[in-house]
């Protein structure tokens, strides 16, 4: 009966090692992938900021120059209005055709 209790005590030692090997294996790899997901988190919220600080630009700009010209800014808006339109026709009667 010594055999055999020595015996599962050196395979529960063994295992415990392991497990303990595995354990410091994995931390420190799971400490690198959080620090990995919060850099990369932190630049696409710097990212997403620069795109909306860039939209906002735009918007600003686009308004300033229809304030400023205020015939060339509706001239524009009509002509995108009409290419929109004709996008939105073409797009609608190739659907109705292929509809049986």
């Amino acid at each position: 009966m010594t055999t055999r209790n020595n015996m599962t005590n050196g395979a529960l030692s063994q295992a415990h090692e392991a497990a303990q090997d595995f354990k410091n294996k994995v931390l420190p790899t799971e400490n690198s992938l959080g620090k990995m997901s919060h850099d990369m988190g932190e630049r696409l919220g710097t990212m997403a900021s620069n795109v909306s600080d860039s939209a906002s630009e735009y918007v600003q700009t686009g308004r300033q120059y229809a304030k400023e010209n205020p015939a060339k800014g509706l001239a524009i808006a009509m002509a995108a209005g009409v290419v929109a339109g004709s996008l939105v026709t073409l797009a609608l009667r190739r659907r109705s055709h292929r509809q049986p």
